[in-house]
């Protein structure tokens, strides 16, 4: 039971919660469905829970370079957690946008 207290302890209930906040964020500036809202809020909170400690490496291509000692620091791991729920999903459905094969007929549709 050790290993399970170790993973879903205190830190990422904080991360899953600041993960929900920056999906809700998206999903109001969006002005989505409640459904919409709904879901990006939980893939927000599961992408920045799963992420976790790595969120500020997986960051810097758009936030730059953190300062040594600060990286593991817990407002900078929050606040990436954040920024992973409000992005997260976007990046996701790009990325996986690559691989969907157009329908044929969508041509037609956008005319």
């Amino acid at each position: 039971m050790s290993g399970f207290n170790d993973i879903f302890n205190e830190q990422g209930a904080v991360l899953a919660v600041l993960g929900a906040m920056g999906g809700m964020v998206r999903a109001l500036a969006l002005r989505t469905t409640w459904r919409e809202g709904l879901r990006v809020t939980i893939i927000g909170s599961l992408l920045a829970f799963g992420v976790g400690v790595l969120s500020p490496v997986i960051l810097r291509p758009w936030i730059g370079e953190i300062p040594d000692g600060l990286n593991a620091t817990f407002g900078v791991i929050s606040a990436s957690a954040f920024i992973i729920g409000l992005l997260g999903i976007t990046l996701m459905e790009t990325w996986l946008g690559r691989f969907e094969k157009p329908v044929q007929g969508d041509d037609d549709e956008k005319a």
